[in-house]
């Protein structure tokens, strides 16, 4: 455990040695924050302005210090690592980790940990990724979910080293990530016929009768689904153009081989009526949950 006098006298010296943030910055920042977050949230991601905002605060963020000491990189890679663990264990969202690994770097760049202040890395760590689940989720958890092996951090303790790691980073802790750019350059790529011909769109009838005329023909173009449903008493309740873009979109899906448990079938060929009911398909990828 790190010596409480260490630990103390760290937090305070470093907090003299970055400054507060005057009143008035604070609340200029926290207007900026929301701005941002505004901007993140809205429905504008496919606007070239919007991709154009991102890449100008990507240069403005993204100049952080090359960790050159080798004991730098080692504590690094284990804060990583655990920061990778916690998130699992804790069910917080990806984006979330990858944040507070961009405030631990931030934060390393000032250069205000000193060498081989081992416990000061790990409290670093545990701080950045309590701030990033307070940014990214609903529900952060609480500064007791975030223990440590080595060392057994007071709640003050962290909660003093957030107060550092927001003063030295200038309360700016909307950094950017890939996650922001991800939805943007899908919107990019994706043409307008590949968002609307989604299968799902369709009707559930449409969907039915595309794959009951698939199931009998599988070469059928428009004219001719059209002559086939002529045929029938349904031809008005459907639009044969819907029908075939349902169907064609059918056409190039793959096939999913799926299979049916052993056990099912044996209840089936025994009783066809409760078979019925108890029936399950099984993907091949998936397994049957084991048995204890």
């Amino acid at each position: 455990m790190a010596d409480s006098g260490s630990l103390s006298g760290f937090l305070s010296l470093q907090t003299e040695t970055v400054g507060l943030a005057d009143a008035d910055d604070e609340d200029e920042d926290e207007e900026e924050e929301d701005e941002e977050n505004n901007v993140h949230e809205s429905s504008l991601i496919e606007d070239e302005g919007y991709l154009r905002m991102l890449l100008d605060k990507e240069t403005d963020r993204s100049r952080v210090r090359s960790h050159s000491s080798d004991w730098i990189k080692s504590a690094r890679s284990e804060a990583i690592q655990w920061i990778i663990d916690r998130r699992s264990f804790l069910r917080l969202r990806f984006r979330t980790a990858y944040l507070s690994v961009t405030y631990f770097d931030r934060f390393l760049s000032t250069g205000l940990i000193d060498r081989d202040k081992h416990w000061a890395i790990r409290l670093l760590s545990v701080a950045c990724l309590s701030l990033a689940a307070k940014m990214e989720d609903r529900t952060p958890p609480a500064l007791t979910d975030f223990p440590t092996n080595e060392y057994n951090f007071e709640s003050s303790s962290i909660q003093k080293m957030e107060l550092l790691v927001l003063t030295a980073l200038d309360w700016r802790m909307h950094s950017i990530t890939p996650f922001d750019f991800i939805h943007c350059f899908i919107s990019c790529f994706a043409t307008e016929s590949s968002k609307r011909h989604f299968i799902m769109e369709h009707r559930s009838s449409t969907i039915a009768m595309a794959a009951t005329l698939m199931a009998m023909d599988r070469n059928l173009t428009t004219e001719s689904l059209e002559i086939k449903l002529k045929t029938s008493r349904l031809y008005p309740l459907f639009d044969h153009e819907d029908v075939h873009t349902c169907y064609s979109r059918m056409l190039e899906l793959k096939p999913v081989e799926v299979s049916v448990l052993r056990t099912d079938l044996a209840t089936s060929s025994e009783n066809p009526r409760v078979g019925v009911k108890r029936k399950r398909l099984v993907f091949e990828s998936e397994k049957p949950p084991s048995h204890k």
